[in-house]
């Protein structure tokens, strides 16, 4: 991070945007030059909101994502307290959560062979299968969907400093394209959108969204409903899904007002670099950040593309705070209260046991 410190100017826009940042009272510069701490590296959501407005083309996250690396590597954090999280555990946290509430897919996984095949993403399938089942219904019909792919990209591991657990995995989705005889994948979670893209197209495999895949009848509503859109992090720099998910909202009919912070300055909800389960504390100062700017917006509803990003804020929020394939697709929420449920599994005596399960080696 020699670059880092040399080449900050240390004009504070990045500091005045991201709360971690500020509670540090460093420059990227002063602490690129001492070496970032192992609480510092865990407590940055890996956002990238820094890298955005710096108008030097610095990219301060890096310094933190590379010192997580450094931290498991050095074996100055154990990412093995962390291990419910991994998704290349059969006993993950997200497994467990669709066992115990019936969450199942193996009447559509592998129903076809070759083609395109939708890759709905670990949060969505799993907190929204009501959503999850009627997008790819739309999709088999929109563009002969051949199959749903209930698999992970492989994105937590690599936030959690785990890069050659991420890479294995990303290994294993080739074998299944390989296998499956896969030409196209199209997903909903920009997460994985952009975890995979660059993976997938080196294989010849187009990846879409699925916002610019489905076709979304116009609507002229008599009674606007004004909303306001949660830009997601990985989205920012691109931001394909915050056009798309806006261009389909303005067809639908619903009249759009933005935030103070949108698109490529978008504030983090929070769910960033698995930022709640190291500091729960900033996650919240985030969160109520996020839900004043909505508010203060003068919108009627709160609409994220990212279900993280729509869970981490739904709970906290007076004003509705909704995914926009449900408002899209006229979909019923069915994500509603799931992180309730989430907790609600590791609750007395069989909780316990479920917990020790999860965690057994």
């Amino acid at each position: 991070m020699d670059m880092l410190a040399k080449q900050c100017i240390e004009c504070g826009q990045c500091t005045a945007l991201c709360q971690f940042l500020e509670e540090t009272g460093a420059t990227p510069a002063a602490i690129a030059g001492r070496g970032a701490s192992v609480s510092e590296a865990f407590s940055c959501s890996l956002c990238g909101a820094c890298a955005a407005v710096c108008p030097q083309g610095l990219s301060p996250q890096q310094l933190f994502a590379c010192r997580r690396e450094e931290a498991v590597r050095q074996g100055e954090f154990d990412s093995n307290e962390y291990r419910y999280l991994f998704p290349d555990r059969p006993n993950n946290v997200m497994n467990m959560y669709r066992s115990c509430y019936g969450v199942d897919y193996r009447d559509l996984e592998n129903a076809g062979s070759g083609g395109t095949w939708f890759f709905p993403g670990c949060t969505l399938l799993t907190y929204s299968p009501g959503l999850t089942r009627a997008v790819f219904r739309r999709l088999q019909t929109d563009c002969d969907c051949r199959g749903i792919w209930t698999a992970c990209c492989g994105k937590p591991l690599r936030q959690l400093g785990l890069r050659s657990r991420a890479e294995a995995m990303q290994a294993q989705l080739k074998e299944f394209l390989q296998k499956h005889n896969i030409t196209g994948v199209i997903t909903a979670c920009p997460g994985c959108y952009y975890e995979m893209k660059p993976v997938f197209q080196a294989c010849d495999v187009s990846v879409r969204t699925v916002y610019e895949t489905l076709k979304f009848t116009p609507a002229d509503r008599k009674n606007k409903i004004r909303c306001t859109v949660h830009d997601a992090c990985p989205d920012r720099f691109a931001l394909s899904f915050g056009r798309q998910v806006r261009q389909a909202l303005a067809q639908g009919g619903f009249s759009l007002l933005e935030m103070q912070h949108s698109g490529a300055r978008a504030i983090c909800c929070g769910s960033g670099g698995q930022l709640s389960h190291f500091r729960p504390d900033l996650t919240e100062k985030l969160v109520q950040a996020r839900l004043l700017e909505a508010r203060q917006s003068g919108a009627d509803m709160l609409i994220g593309y990212c279900l993280s990003c729509v869970l981490k804020l739904e709970g906290k929020s007076a004003m509705p705070v909704t995914h926009a394939l449900n408002v899209l697709l006229e979909v019923s929420e069915d994500f509603k209260g799931a992180k309730a449920r989430a907790g609600q599994m590791f609750a007395g005596a069989a909780g316990e046991r479920l917990w020790a399960k999860m965690m057994a080696e």
